[in-house]
C-alpha cells in the first residue's frame, strides 16, 4: 500500500511518457537528493529505491551506495516557520509540503516543483 501511495503521489501531475536520465543527468539528481537531505531533517523521498545492503541499512542514507534509485525521482520537503512568532502570526495552521519531481534532464531543465498544503 505504501509503495502505490507513494507513485500516486509521485505521479500526480498529468501523465507523461517517462524518458530516463543519462547516466550524468542521474548521478547529478542522486548528489542533489542526497545533499537536500543532509541539510533538510523533513527531507521525505517519495519515489521508489533498492537497499542495496538491507541488513545494514541506514533509512535516513541517500546515497548512492545505500541506494539504487528509480527514475523519476520525486521527494517532499515539510516547509516549517523560523521561530514560534512566526508560526503564531503568519503561518498557517495546517502542514505545507515542498514537493519536488526532476525531468530526465534536471539539471539542465527546471524541476517540477509544487506546493501541498493540508486543508
Amino acid at each position: 500500500y505504501i509503495m502505490f501511495w507513494r507513485k500516486l503521489q509521485c505521479f500526480d501531475e498529468p501523465a507523461v511518457t517517462c524518458t530516463y536520465p543519462d547516466e550524468e543527468h542521474a548521478q547529478a539528481q542522486i548528489d542533489e537528493v542526497y545533499a537536500l537531505s543532509q541539510i533538510f531533517p523533513t527531507f521525505r523521498l517519495l519515489s521508489e529505491t533498492e537497499i542495496n545492503d538491507p541488513d545494514n541499512a541506514d533509512p535516513d542514507d541517500y546515497s548512492q551506495e545505500c541506494r539504487k534509485y528509480a527514475h523519476p525521482i520525486c521527494y517532499t520537503i515539510l516547509l516549517q516557520p523560523e521561530d514560534e512568532e512566526m508560526q503564531q502570526e503568519l503561518w498557517p495552521p495546517k502542514t505545507i509540503s515542498l514537493h519536488v519531481r526532476y525531468p530526465p534532464d534536471y539539471p539542465d531543465c527546471p524541476p517540477i516543483i509544487s506546493l501541498q498544503h493540508e486543508m
